[in-house]
């Protein structure tokens, strides 16, 4: 794994958390161009509507923390988010404008925002090349880090490296998850969020553990622009090898998901538009009843039919529906609605008395 040029990163403790990594920092060399992916959420955290606010700008700096959503605790809680992210602009001598901040985490309770700030610079002093620590500093449930890279032969090597945080609180539209995508490859602005959206919509937009919206959800894509690209055959290449790097950190995500014992592809084909077939199986995927019989192993295709219908989707006897061994862990679901042409993939985890456990217990 080669760390794209322009990239540096830290992870350390600040108190957000006991005896583990909570404070995370993305520094860029130079200013980079961002774009970036949001909750649909209607109540959002106050680190969502800064970089809302932020991303506009060249980017200097990405913060995220661990262990705190910052997010519907008190009236003061936007105010005290802008003055974290000026405190950090201030020691890298740069404006808030050029700081993006990104929290997962509890909601409703304060951020203790003079732990974040007396900490930067330890902060800034961890700066290192290895990201091992940034990755594990936005960790809250998850058991494994979440880490893709790929390498694509341009003219000039280029690279491509992602993070990623969630397995709870997964649920389409910007899937409580946080990503963050770094490249040295150049491309134009609008390009390169076109490129990214399609990534993730087949990526972050196509996995559910349980069907539950964060308010904190965010996606970001830097591009330091360090290697060129020169024609549309490269362009190209980039967009496949971004969407293997997002797809790879988005099935990290499922595999990883609340007390999961299965991961779950459910491939609908037959629909008459893309959108029925998104619809489909996320009605699948996110069927409590469903993920229960996986668990189980129980092959009850009767689950599925009443999914499907209850995505207002109207099928004949008999449709052909196929499942894999399901004592296994990896499990394929076949469902051909015989509608049209159109097909989706959907990713997805079971439901089980471990997720129970968690969620219960999570304050």
């Amino acid at each position: 794994m080669i760390i794209p040029k322009g990239f540096l990163f830290s992870g350390i403790n600040c108190g957000l958390k006991e005896n583990k990594l909570d404070l995370g920092l993305i520094y860029c060399e130079k200013p980079v161009e961002v774009v970036g992916f949001f909750t649909t959420n209607k109540n959002v955290s106050y680190s969502v509507t800064v970089s809302k606010n932020n991303i506009k700008n060249p980017i200097k700096a990405v913060l995220a923390n661990s262990g705190n959503a910052n997010c519907f605790s008190h009236k003061e809680g936007l105010k005290d988010t802008e003055k974290i992210t000026a405190e950090l602009a201030k020691l890298l001598k740069v404006n808030q404008k050029n700081i993006l901040i990104a929290s997962t985490g509890i909601i409703g309770k304060k951020m203790p925002k003079e732990k974040l700030i007396s900490s930067f610079p330890k902060l800034i002093n961890a700066i290192e090349n290895s990201p091992d620590n940034f990755a594990k500093s936005i960790m809250t449930t998850d058991t494994v880090k979440k880490i893709a890279y790929a390498k694509i032969n341009l003219s000039e090597k280029g690279h491509i490296l992602g993070f990623a945080k969630g397995a709870g609180m997964i649920s389409p539209n910007m899937a409580t998850m946080l990503g963050f995508i770094l490249t040295d490859v150049s491309l134009p602005k609008q390009i390169l969020k076109k490129i990214a959206y399609d990534a993730i919509d087949e990526s972050f937009n196509s996995i559910t553990v349980d069907g539950c919206m964060s308010t904190n959800d965010t996606v970001f894509v830097l591009s330091s622009g360090r290697v060129k690209t020169k024609h549309a055959v490269e362009i190209k290449l980039f967009s496949q090898k971004l969407k293997e790097v997002c797809l790879s950190l988005a099935t990290m995500m499922v595999r990883d998901g609340e007390g999961a014992t299965k991961f779950i592809k459910i491939s609908i084909k037959g629909a008459k538009t893309k959108e029925e077939a998104s619809k489909a199986g996320f009605c699948i995927a996110n069927s409590n009843l469903f993920k229960c019989a996986i668990y189980g192993a129980n092959p009850n295709w009767g689950r599925i039919i009443a999914a499907i219908g209850h995505a207002g989707i109207a099928v004949k006897e008999g449709i052909p529906i196929t499942m894999s061994d399901l004592t296994k862990k990896d499990i394929t679901i076949d469902v051909d609605l015989k509608r049209g042409k159109f097909s989706q993939t959907i990713y997805t985890s079971d439901l089980t008395p471990e997720y129970v456990k968690i969620n219960a217990e999570y304050s």
